[in-house]
């Protein structure tokens, strides 16, 4: 059996599960986010499918530090990284 390949990028869940303790966001509630931005979503995705991806993804949210998560988005893609990471790059 041939599984056929996911919709959505994983980068797009994983930001989205960061996304939603941050703001503390139900599911059904992220769902509303993204099609918020529908114009620059081309499908929506149930948010059925967007806890399903998220709880396969090993997502650690530390509860007891600040803003350490840095995300960045421009037209090549997401990118969600420590703040130290970035600041390295840089």
């Amino acid at each position: 059996m041939v599984s056929e390949p996911y919709c959505y990028p994983e980068s797009f869940i994983q930001l989205l599960g960061y996304m939603r303790p941050y703001f503390h966001l139900p599911y059904r509630q992220t769902q509303g986010v993204v099609m918020a931005h529908s114009d620059k979503v081309p499908v929506t995705p149930h948010y059925s499918t967007i806890s399903r991806r998220i709880n396969r993804l090993e997502i650690k949210i530390n509860e007891n530090v600040g803003n350490d998560i840095v995300i960045a988005l421009d037209s090549t893609g997401i990118k969600v990284a420590n703040r130290g990471e970035w600041m390295s790059h840089k």
